[in-house]
């Protein structure tokens, strides 16, 4: 009997050390509450998540609700002690009224194998003059006029950028890749070959203005242009 009440001790003397020695997830502050914003505004925030057992903590899942995501985590093992930042972001657009969204993280912590964070309040409906940004990310276009200097001051399109056929070498690395990028010239000539050539080189979205300037003045003559008989 005594030899059984012994080993009962022992057993659990085992298993409370066992949990004492376990890692433990904790977060700064579980609910973000972002007050109230305008239909189609970001929000953005970054939960602390912390490990604060006696043993490394692993994350090894983060699951979001719809409308919100998260980055990467910088480390998924977090040693006793440590900490890692969960930036989480909530795209508003086609909510109303009072939200709640929930991210779910899961790790090895025996006593909290998901612990849940939630994004809350309150969208309001933005004014009709508003845009949203996540709309200009959808229309953003660049409009690249390969002619030179002179002949783009003397006469252009409405919000375009003037990059010569000869210096848009220069400019390859920090023209974006996936955003529609329309090329023109005098008469479609080089914008074209320009258009072929980008696309090639990773650049899907390059275009060429058809018949090019002359064709624009031919059709829409003075439209949208910007010429030195402006001044």
């Amino acid at each position: 009997m005594k030899k059984v009440v012994v080993l009962t001790l022992i057993a659990v003397v085992a298993l409370g050390a066992t949990l004492v020695a376990a890692p433990k997830i904790a977060v700064d502050k579980a609910v973000y509450d972002f007050g109230t914003v305008l239909e189609g505004v970001f929000v953005t925030h970054e939960f602390l998540l912390s490990n604060v057992g006696h043993e490394p903590l692993t994350i090894t899942r983060v699951r979001v609700a719809c409308g919100c995501t998260t980055t990467a985590l910088s480390k998924t093992t977090l040693a006793p002690g440590e900490s890692v930042e969960l930036e989480a972001s909530l795209d508003t657009s086609y909510y109303g009224g009072k939200i709640s969204k929930s991210i779910y993280v899961e790790s090895n912590d025996p006593e909290n194998t998901r612990l849940t964070l939630r994004l809350t309040g309150v969208v309001t409906q933005p004014e009709p003059y508003h845009i949203t940004i996540s709309d200009v990310d959808y229309l953003f276009y660049l409009l690249i006029d390969l002619r030179d200097n002179e002949a783009y001051a003397a006469s252009h399109l409405m919000g375009a950028i003037n990059i010569p056929l000869a210096e848009l070498g220069e400019w390859l690395s920090r023209l974006p890749q996936r955003v529609l990028i329309i090329f023109y010239d005098q008469d479609g000539t080089q914008s074209d070959l320009t258009a072929q050539v980008l696309s090639d080189k990773g650049f899907p979205d390059a275009k060429s203005l058809m018949g090019g300037l002359d064709e624009w003045m031919n059709v829409y003559k003075d439209k949208f242009t910007i010429s030195t008989a402006d001044d």
